[in-house]
Order: C-alpha cells, then structure tokens, then sequence
C-alpha cells in the first residue's frame, strides 16, 4: 500500500471520531502555542529593554563612585587624550528637588550637565532650545525640563519662557524634552529638570565638583578600549599604586546589555521549557487516544492483514495517524500562538518579533511528538497476529 493510500486511510480513521480527535489535539495545541507565545515574549522583552537601556546612551560609559573628586580639569584632559571620544560630558546630580511653577508644586530629579548630554542621550527637544555656551560659563539659571514636569505644573501648553522656582532660585525655561517614557522598574524618566553643569554645582549643591562623568565613543567596538585608557588616566591622576584597587568605577552600556541579553536568554529558554511540558502532556494524550483505537480496530486490522497488509503498513498508518493529530495541532497552536503573542505585545507596546526559526521548531518538534508517543501503539498494532485479530471481539 502506497504512502497516499495510508494518508487517506489516517484520514478517515480520524475523521469517523472528529470529536475524539479534536480533543486529543488539544494538548498538542496548548504546548506549540505557549511555546510561540513565551519564546516571542522573551524577543520582544529583550529589544524592549536594550532600548530602555539605550536610553543610558549607546556606546556610552561613565565614571562615578570616585573617592577623588571629578573636576573639569579631568573632563578636558579625557577630551583631549582620547580621540575617540565623541562626547563627553559633567554630571551632577540631586534626587529630590522641590519644583514650583503655574500654582503648582513637584519633587523632580535634577540634572547638571552640558550640551553633549543630550547627544549622548539621544534626547531631543520637543520645544526651545539647548544651553548657550555663555550660559553654561555664567552659571545662568536656565533649565530643560522633561515632560511630565511640564504636565503635572503647565498642563499641556508650551512653558518654553516661564519661570520656575527650583529649590527657591527663580529659573527660566528654556527647553521642553521629548518624552522618554518609564523604566523597567518604574521609573519616570520625564519627571527631570536639566541645568547647566556650572549651575547644578556651584548654585545648588555648593560645590565645583562633578558626581559623574558621562563619555560616548564614535563606535562600539571602541568601548574596550576607551575603558582602560580611562581606567589609566584615573589611576594616573589618582596615584594608585600597581596592585591596588581602584578608588573609581566605570560602567557602560555594553555590560548592562550583555546582563540583559544573558538574563533573556536564560528566561526563554526557561519558560519554553515549562510550555514545553504541555506538549508531553500533550503527547501521553495521543499515546492513550492511540492505543484505544488499536484496540477498538483490532478486527480491522486482522482483515487488513489477512487481505495481504504488511506490518510497516500497518506501523505507518497508525504513525501517521498520530503525527497528523500532533502536526495538525501544532498548526493550530502556531496560529493560536501568534494571535495571543501579538494581543499580549500590543497591549504592552513592545515590538513584535516573528521568529521563523522557532516555527518551524516548533512545527516539527510537535510531529516529533506525534511520532514519539505513536509509535508504540502503532508497533502494538503491528505486532498482532491475524488469526487472533480476527477473533477479536
């Protein structure tokens, strides 16, 4: 008997209990779709979350945490020693400051930085304009602010030209930022208010020293390398001895996406596992679906092979029987899959991520399935006797 023969007969075999056959699936159904479902969540978490951590600046470093103070001096000298800076800028920083503004009040983060850090950024201006250089050496109270400050204190009107009252000094809003949106954990990136360097050190904090030193380089292959010239130049300018530890640190967008990308992968491969249960279950299901249709076929079977069937025609057709309920099921649970995946990321607004590899994957491990669990009630078939078949009752 030719392969279409026995495909017909499958066929008709399953077609005589739709119901049966229906249910059977839906473990396999289950398993592919989750599987779908949880390796296109990991892929979209994964671009949602480099780009939240882009927003720290692609190709972007900064050194904090140092026991000496940063001062403009180090932030020209790294400038000038290391041509493959792009940009560089002064950071300084304070959690809570009180904002007032159109009869309304704000506890916002402050910022002190110069132009570079927007480009850094990658923060451009929905309205206004970046810092003068003249104002950046005057220490001129003058501010960007982020967007939901504007919100929360102007409403939804331009507040380029008002003034604010920021921790009791009268500023002047010169820039509004686009929205950035939130953090991972939460955060509002837009509830910021942005100075000159100059201005955040000397007028707020008191101080002429830097908390951070933001750098970006041309490209990314040239972090390594920017890293241990800085490393260098701290440790020269620092006094470290050979051996000792350094008294700053240095972190770059680089190591939070491989901590990211490492983190991912190992929840995909996590939850694809755990969907991936459903399809064992799935597949004890066709195993016992099977084995009640040998036994409910038995005198059939003898008819067959009295007629002159041989026992791989026999093992093929209940092979195919249960790879077409795995495959068939594995169709329908690809297409279930991707409807629920796309529903899921459009409400989160991540991007969708159609993977064919993982598919094609999971197309072929659920007829993999099939022929795993269908094998032995179709090598029970094949293994009965004629004479004894035909008496069955």
């Amino acid at each position: 008997m030719n392969f279409k023969n026995l495909f017909v007969t499958a066929l008709r075999a399953l077609n005589r209990n739709k119901m049966r056959s229906a249910l059977t699936s839906i473990g396999i159904i289950i398993g592919v779709s989750s599987v779908i479902m949880m390796i296109g969540i990991g892929n979209s978490a994964r671009i949602a979350v480099r780009e939240k951590i882009f927003t720290y600046g692609a190709n972007a470093m900064s050194v904090y945490d140092s026991k000496k103070p940063l001062t403009l001096r180090d932030v020209e000298n790294i400038d000038r020693l290391l041509p493959q800076i792009r940009y560089i800028s002064p950071f300084v920083y304070k959690s809570y400051v009180l904002t007032k503004g159109g009869g309304q009040f704000i506890y916002s983060r402050l910022y002190g930085v110069n132009n570079d850090f927007f480009k850094i950024k990658s923060w451009p201006l929905m309205n206004g304009r970046y810092f003068t250089e003249r104002e950046i050496a005057a220490s001129e109270k003058v501010v960007i602010i982020g967007n939901s400050v504007r919100t929360e204190l102007f409403g939804y009107t331009n507040p380029v030209g008002e003034i604010l009252n920021v921790d009791g000094l009268p500023f002047k809003i010169v820039g509004l930022l686009t929205e950035m949106g939130q953090a991972l954990s939460g955060r509002d990136f837009d509830n910021v208010l942005i100075v000159p360097h100059t201005t955040a050190a000397m007028k707020i904090m008191g101080k002429r020293t830097f908390d951070e030193i933001y750098v970006s380089t041309y490209s990314e292959t040239e972090i390594d390398e920017t890293v241990e010239q800085l490393k260098e130049y701290f440790r020269r300018t620092h006094a470290i001895p050979p051996g000792k530890i350094n008294d700053f640190k240095i972190k770059t967008s680089k190591e939070k996406l491989q901590m990211v990308k490492y983190i991912s992968n190992t929840l995909s491969i996590l939850l694809a596992g755990i969907a991936s249960i459903s399809l064992f279950v799935g597949g004890v299901g066709i195993m016992n679906i099977m084995l009640v249709s040998v036994s409910e076929r038995t005198r059939e079977i003898g008819i067959r092979m009295a007629i002159g069937a041989k026992k791989r025609d026999i093992l093929t057709q209940f092979l195919i029987e249960s790879v077409t309920l795995s495959g068939a099921g594995g169709i329908v649970g690809m297409l279930l899959g991707l409807g629920v995946y796309y529903l899921i990321i459009f409400f989160v607004d991540w991007p969708f991520i159609f993977s064919f590899f993982s598919i094609i994957v999971a197309f072929f491990f659920s007829c993999a399935v099939g022929i795993f669990f269908g094998y032995y009630p179709a090598r029970k078939a094949a293994d009965l006797k004629p004479i004894e078949a035909l008496r069955y009752e």
